[in-house]
Order: C-alpha cells, then structure tokens, then sequence
C-alpha cells in the first residue's frame, strides 16, 4: 500500500502528517536521460536571457525578451506586437497539443523528465543527497536530535536551496527586462521596487515548491495528473510492472535458482528510488510521474541476479504501431494544422499597417473658397527595424489634397500624427464618400493603404 492510502486511512481529523520521501540515488538509462533533459533545460534558463541579437539603434539587443513596457515580444529576429498576440495564443495551442500527444504515446513522460516542478525538485535532492548522504544517511538524520552536526547540514543545505532559487528567479525575471541592466540594478542596490519584487517572489517560489511540496505539487496542486487519463489507453507505452514475470515475489539470494518462482526479489529498491514513493508493483496510479526511475533500480538487480532486464520497463499493455492509433493521429493532425496556419499567418504578416480614425467635431469644416476640410488622426505601424521615408497619396476623390505629402516613421513603432483632407468645391459630396489613403515606402516601393470617408455639405 502506498504512501497516500495510508494517510487517507490515519483516524482523528482531516489532517495526516506527510512523512518526508528520500529517494535513494540509483543509476540507469532513465536516470541519465533525466540528467541530460535537467542540464538542457538549466543550460536554456540561464544562458538565452544573456545571448545578444543587434537590431539596430535604439532596439534592445537581447536575442529573446518578453518587453511589457514597450509591448513587445522579441524572438531574434522576429518582434511579437500586441496586435499579433495570436502568434504567442498559436505556441501555447501547439505547445498543448504536443503535450497530449507525448501523453498518449508516453504516458506521463512530461512529468517525470521536463516539467520544472520535477527538474527543480530533482537538483533540490541532488543538493540534499551531497551535503547529507544517500537516503539512508537522510533518514538517520532526519531521526537524529536536534545536535551542531545536524544544523550545520541542514543550513547548509537550505543555503544552497536559496541560492539556486535566487538564481532560477533571476534568470526567469531577465527574460522581461534586459539582462545586464537588471543584474547590475541588483548588485549596485539600484533595483527598482518592481524588479526586487518579482525576484523575491519566485525566490520563494521556487524554495518551497522544490525544497518543500516536493511529490505533493503533483498529489494536490496540479490538475495535469487527473486530466491525463482522459489521453491514455491500452496501447500507450508507460512504466509498468510485468506482474506474470515477477510473481509470486519473494526474497531470494544471489546464486539462487530461481526456476518456477516470481522473478521479483522484493527487495523494495523500485519504491525507495521513486520520488513519490509509491509501489509500481501495484499498478497504474495516479502519483506515478513516469520517471523510470524504478526500472533503472530494477534492471540493477535483476542484473545481480543473472534475470533478464525489463521486469518494470517501459512497455504498452497491448502494443500498436503509433499510425494506427486514431487518437495519436488527431493529436499530430490538430498540431501540423496549427503550425500551418502560423506559418501562413507569419507569411502574410504586414510590416507596415495604417490605421485611420475621422475626427468626429467638427465633423468637416467648410472654407472660405467653397472647398471642405476633413480632420483624421492617423496611425502607422512601422513593424521594420528601420526608419521609413512614406510618400502619402489619395484616391476616390477629385482633386484631393494632403496637407502633407511625406511622413517618416520611427523604427519598430508607432507614429501618431493629424492629417487634414481639402477637397474642391466641385468634388465635394452631399453627405460622405469614400476616400482611400495610400502610403508608399519611397526605398522599397512597399504599401499600405486605409478606406476612410470624406464627410461632404451636410453634418449628422
């Protein structure tokens, strides 16, 4: 019985005590794999925040920042406006399908190799393996009175808990500020109130999340676990026990023949080394973040045994080529048609846009040569990371005019200016017409052009 059903069976209260989960160090193909997705992801985390991508003057020359004040989401070369905050929706909507689809082929891998609950609580263990022993030590301190030698592993250990959690905050916060500026902000004392907030905020965060909830995140605060199932089924490849291989379980010495008898020794290394500690032995349960980490303890022994490996493996109770599974299928077809549309969208994104609102008082003012006046604001997204030189014309009216004719716009921004529209007395309308406006990059020959109308004689 695991750990949890014991709790739900302790009488008096609604509360039961969690007794601390020290996983026992083992090694294994699986728990080589987690050490390299752990490096990838910690390597990611700290070193893009301080990579460099010039963009020209004036443009921030981080290769990839999320800028709120500016509204901005840079991607080396691409910039995310807010208009275009359906890229970012795009990368979440393919990001979750990939997640249903690593599930339904997997199992729970997400969980058990890349999820930053599982990456930081893994280092948060290592720290706590080097500085107090193996899980054996852990537990015979942990019994220990309170004694010099206790607290001094214990500090130590909190201190580099600290330490990490400062420096995965700062590493998190460095993606929406530039990077030199705010680490430089943080060791001069010259950091704002805002910056200083966040990173002690996911300081925190991170302390207790990793060094303190630990498995208990992923019982009790995280919805994945129970919505996963919904993504499973007989063909998907998860960790499991062979339970006709391994019983009747029994211990069993090494040298001992083991003919006629469950190849399960026992030995009750799977439960020691799982970091939820459950029992795989008892099969598919919901705490079970499919590390692998109880078949890597396995094969160790069964290798001691001179038994084959794969006792608890990865492996589908009832095996299926992945393209013939109509639930696989749908995951990749739902993602290849998000990521086609981003690409078409990316493909016709314009790099130049105007934008025009008619001014509503007066609505058009008549001058002393007969002629009309038409007011408009005027916007336009300049989405190039270079200063434009725009010619402004017309069209849909005879003899329209500009009170300008030349605009230049700023880099990677918006220019705000009031236009004024004159039209001849003989070209006036009744009541309102339309009128197009057409800018023309006079360097490229590159256009964008707005309908408006053109508000004649009489008022509304």
């Amino acid at each position: 019985m695991n750990h949890l059903a014991n709790q739900s069976q302790a009488p008096g209260g609604l509360y039961a005590h969690r007794p601390t989960i020290h996983p026992r160090t083992v090694t294994g193909a699986n728990r080589r794999r987690k050490n390299a997705v752990n490096l990838t992801i910690l390597g990611l985390l700290a070193i893009v925040p301080w990579l460099r991508w010039d963009r020209g003057h004036g443009m921030p020359n981080q290769a990839v920042l999320f800028d709120f004040a500016a509204m901005r989401g840079y991607f080396l070369d691409l910039a995310i406006w807010p208009q275009e905050f359906y890229f970012l929706t795009a990368i979440l909507i393919i990001a979750s399908f990939g997640l249903f689809l690593v599930t339904a082929l997997r199992g729970r891998m997400w969980c058990g190799f890349a999820c930053p609950q599982t990456v930081w609580t893994d280092i948060f263990v290592w720290i706590e393996n080097s500085i107090q022993g193996d899980r054996n030590a852990r537990l015979r301190l942990e019994r220990m009175p309170l004694s010099f030698g206790k607290a001094v592993k214990k500090g130590i250990t909190h201190a580099l808990w600290l330490t990490v959690s400062a420096a995965t905050a700062l590493s998190f916060v460095v993606f929406f500020t530039d990077a030199p500026t705010a680490l430089t902000a943080l060791t001069s004392g010259t950091a704002s109130v805002t910056l200083l907030g966040f990173v002690l905020f996911f300081t925190l965060s991170t302390y207790l999340l990793a060094g303190w909830a630990r498995e208990q995140m992923c019982f009790w605060m995280c919805p994945w676990p129970r919505i996963q199932g919904a993504m499973l089924d007989h063909h998907t490849v998860m960790v499991e026990y062979d339970r006709a291989r391994g019983e009747t379980r029994g211990q069993a010495r090494i040298g001992q023949d083991m003919k006629g008898r469950g190849h399960c020794v026992d030995c009750r290394l799977c439960l020691q080394v799982c970091p939820t500690g459950i029992d795989i032995r008892e099969g598919l349960q919901m705490e079970c973040i499919g590390c692998g980490l109880c078949a890597d303890a396995c094969d160790g022994v069964m290798a001691r045994f001179g038994l084959p490996s794969g006792l608890v493996g990865w492996k589908a109770q009832i095996p299926k080529p992945w393209f013939h599974r109509p639930r696989v299928l749908l995951y990749a077809g739902l993602m290849a048609v998000v990521i086609a549309c981003m690409v078409v969208a990316g493909g016709r994104r314009n790099m130049l846009e105007l934008n025009l609102l008619h001014e509503r008082s007066p609505l058009f003012v008549t001058l002393a040569d007969g002629s009309t006046r038409n007011d408009y604001t005027v916007k336009v997204i300049n989405r190039e990371r270079r200063e434009r030189d725009l010619r402004l014309s017309l069209s849909g009216l005879d003899g329209a005019t500009a009170d300008q004719d030349r605009i230049r716009t700023t880099a990677d921004d918006v220019t705000t200016f009031r236009l004024g529209i004159r039209v001849p007395a003989r070209s006036v309308p009744g009541d309102s017409a339309a009128l197009r406006v057409r800018l023309t990059d006079t360097e490229t020959g590159e256009w964008t052009e707005a309908q408006t109308f053109f508000a004649g004689g009489v008022a509304r």
